[in-house]
């Protein structure tokens, strides 16, 4: 939850809150592991004409971040997101990791990225200082697409 809702839009009426009961989280080996929280749905009855309800500081915790907003997604379709989500993340870390403490050629580097350069290696490590500095658990995600065949794929030459 965030530190206030401003009802000032949507007007009065009856709003239900039902809390996300499934948290993700890396652990220590680089595995994702699922947390299902038992939480109860709660209704509130909205009356005024501008109400903007602030939440004090005692129950904030002022670590609260963006998560995930999904369009037309099932909840299967969420669940294995945020788990691609999160290994994306390790993924994207552990490669500029990699990037960042390997200066010289190696096997890995040319089998996925060609001869290795100084100047190679840095545009590569730029690439993936990059993608790390997203948060894919943040991103908006919309499963509303019915084609079929499309898919992302990566030309080695190009």
């Amino acid at each position: 939850m965030f530190e206030a809702y401003n009802f000032t839009d949507p007007g009065v009426g009856s709003y239900n809150f039902v809390p996300d009961s499934s948290f993700y989280f890396v652990d220590e080996k680089h595995e994702i592991g699922v947390v299902q929280a038992i939480s109860n749905a709660y209704t509130a009855e909205v009356d005024g004409p501008t109400l903007a309800v602030a939440h004090s500081d005692e129950h904030s915790s002022g670590n609260l971040s963006k998560r995930a907003v999904f369009v037309g997604c099932t909840a299967r379709m969420r669940s294995t997101i945020l788990v691609a989500a999160a290994y994306a993340e390790v993924y994207a870390a552990n490669a500029k990791a990699y990037l960042t403490t390997h200066t010289t050629s190696t096997p890995r580097f040319t089998s996925w990225f060609g001869t290795f350069t100084p100047a190679h290696r840095a545009t590569v490590l730029s690439h993936f200082t990059g993608i790390d500095a997203n948060i894919f658990s943040t991103y908006t995600y919309d499963c509303t697409c019915t084609l079929t065949g499309y898919y992302a794929y990566v030309y080695p030459n190009r």
